[in-house]
C-alpha cells in the first residue's frame, strides 16, 4: 500500500499536461491524405465530458477498439511492467461509483475499462476485449485501483495456500466420484 505522500507524488507526475490532444493520433484526420487506407486512418474522436453517461447510451466497446491509437502497449504504463497488486487473470474487477461518473479518469484506456466493467469481468477478459497484453491490463486495473474507479475482488486461492491445497483436494475426490 503507498502512503500519502507517494500517492500525491504519483498524482502530480500523472496529472498530464493539458497538452494530450496534441499527441492524440485521433487529432489528424488522414482519410482525406493521399497514401493513406481508410483501414489506417484514426477518426477523430470528440472530446467527451466527464459525467456520469447511463450504461445503455455508451459506445460500444468493439467501436472503441477501431479507434485504438498504434501506441505500443508499454507507453500506455510509463514503461513499468509489474503492477503493485498481485492480480490473477480470474480475478474479478467492477466498475465503482467515481468510476462509473468519470471522475479521475486519465486516460482512454482507463474510460474503456470503466465502461467494460459496469458488468463484473475478469482481467483476462479485459485484455481480450481491449485487445492489450495481459500485463498491461494488470497494471492500468492496479492504477485504477488505487484512484478507487474500480473494485478488485480476488478468488481467494493462492497457491502453496493451505485451503487452496484442501480446496483442490475436494475438487479430486468430486471428480473421483464421478
Amino acid at each position: 500500500m503507498r502512503s500519502r505522500d507517494d500517492q500525491d507524488a504519483w498524482e502530480t507526475l500523472h496529472r498530464g499536461t493539458d497538452r494530450e490532444e496534441f499527441d492524440s493520433p485521433g487529432r489528424f484526420e488522414l482519410s482525406r491524405v493521399t497514401g493513406f487506407s481508410p483501414a489506417i486512418a484514426v477518426p477523430v474522436a470528440p472530446e467527451t465530458p466527464e459525467v456520469s453517461v447511463p450504461p445503455a447510451q455508451r459506445a460500444p466497446v468493439s467501436r472503441r477498439i477501431q479507434l485504438r491509437s498504434r501506441v505500443r502497449p508499454y507507453a500506455r504504463t510509463g514503461g513499468r511492467t509489474r503492477s503493485d497488486h498481485d492480480l490473477a487473470i480470474e480475478a474479478l474487477i467492477s466498475t465503482s461509483e467515481k468510476g462509473q461518473k468519470y471522475a479521475g479518469v486519465g486516460s482512454v484506456e482507463h474510460r474503456a475499462i470503466c465502461d467494460l466493467c459496469i458488468e463484473t469481468r475478469s482481467v483476462a477478459e479485459i485484455a481480450a476485449h481491449l485487445r492489450l497484453p495481459l500485463g498491461v491490463v494488470k497494471i492500468l486495473v492496479g492504477d485504477m485501483s488505487d484512484a478507487g474507479l474500480v473494485h478488485i475482488h480476488q478468488t481467494g486461492i493462492t497457491l502453496g495456500d493451505r485451503s487452496s491445497r484442501e480446496f483442490m483436494e475436494r475438487v479430486l475426490q468430486g471428480l473421483r466420484a464421478l
